[in-house]
């Protein structure tokens, strides 16, 4: 016999969703995150990326007066603030591990000691991460890029602050192909990262070519996004059977979607292997707005599950 279960039972039994699609407009104002240490607090909002999953491994771009300060720093911490009530939201603990110092730009990375957010209530927080990590543990696809359960922890407070999504196009020579990163953001005002995956087959092209476009792309378009991951492991794709028409971008002449309504054209200056991942440090060349309206963006689950509570929910993606 089906026995009924209430609905409040049956949430207290599914674990917060890691990952949440939302609708913002650029740049986001949910999140304020801060650079902490003995010696100095700074603001980071547009300065922190992921350069590596596996280590989990973050950078921030150095200037001079941050390079003095975190010389002095012996504990470093990343904090996620609420923009509204200026409540702490979740901490990363830092530890840095080197330097990379390159074409007129200098990059600290971290790896990450440790992490707590205070984005639920106890005790359903602690109920609710014994979820999410049995899940991770049952994850046994070798063909998943698996994070340990604590490093999945951690990615969820990074993402306390929302990603962008854009679509990335890359050609060079047969290589020719367009799919959606959210490991991506700027460290200064013309200098943008993006990490990806070493053994994607379109690092190899990036790296030879030195250019790429990305394009910010509607929330409504979230589904498009999602089947383009698919295309990460293609040398070349179909361009006529794409959801939408291909125009070329104006300097590099590279194919992005005519629905854009952001494409920044990227000179590579530079790359790096981090742990599992290619960090690339480009140079933006161009920056073309082509309409209005709200990205596509992710952002942790438990994030979204405090605004909820607040009555603040950010607007789904759909």
């Amino acid at each position: 016999m089906k026995r009924w279960v209430p609905e409040f039972a049956k949430r207290m039994l599914r674990p917060v969703s890691q990952w949440t699609a939302v609708a913002l407009c650029p740049p986001q104002d949910a999140i304020q995150v801060r650079l902490a240490g003995m010696a100095a607090d700074f603001d980071v909002t547009a300065n922190n990326v992921v350069a590596a999953l596996r280590p989990l491994t973050l950078a921030i771009g150095l200037d001079q007066q941050r390079c003095a300060a975190l010389e002095r720093a012996s504990e470093l911490r990343l904090r996620f603030l609420d923009s509204g009530s200026q409540r702490e939201l979740g901490v990363l603990g830092l530890e840095r591990l080197r330097d990379w110092t390159t074409t007129d730009a200098t990059l600290a990375l971290f790896s990450v000691s440790s992490g707590t957010h205070r984005c639920l209530p106890w005790p359903y927080r602690s109920w609710s991460r014994w979820l999410q990590n049995r899940a991770v543990r049952r994850n046994t696809d070798p063909g998943n890029f698996a994070l340990s359960p604590e490093a999945t922890q951690q990615i969820m407070i990074f993402y306390i602050c929302p990603r962008p999504v854009v679509l990335v196009s890359v050609e060079r020579d047969r290589h020719s192909n367009i799919f959606p990163m959210d490991l991506i953001g700027p460290i200064a005002s013309d200098r943008f990262t993006l990490a990806l995956r070493s053994t994607s087959v379109s690092v190899e092209p990036m790296k030879s070519a030195r250019r790429v476009a990305i394009s910010d792309i509607s929330a409504g378009d979230r589904q498009i996004a999602y089947r383009l991951g698919a295309h990460h492991k293609n040398a070349q794709i179909d361009w006529s059977g794409l959801p939408f028409n291909i125009i070329r971008s104006p300097h590099f002449s590279l194919p992005v979607p005519d629905s854009a309504l952001r494409v920044r054209e990227l000179e590579i200056l530079d790359f790096e292997i981090v742990g599992s991942h290619t960090l690339f440090l480009t140079r933006v060349i161009s920056d073309h707005s082509t309409g209005d309206g709200a990205r596509l963006f992710h952002t942790s689950g438990i994030h979204q599950r405090f605004r909820i509570k607040s009555g603040r929910a950010l607007l789904l993606a759909t």
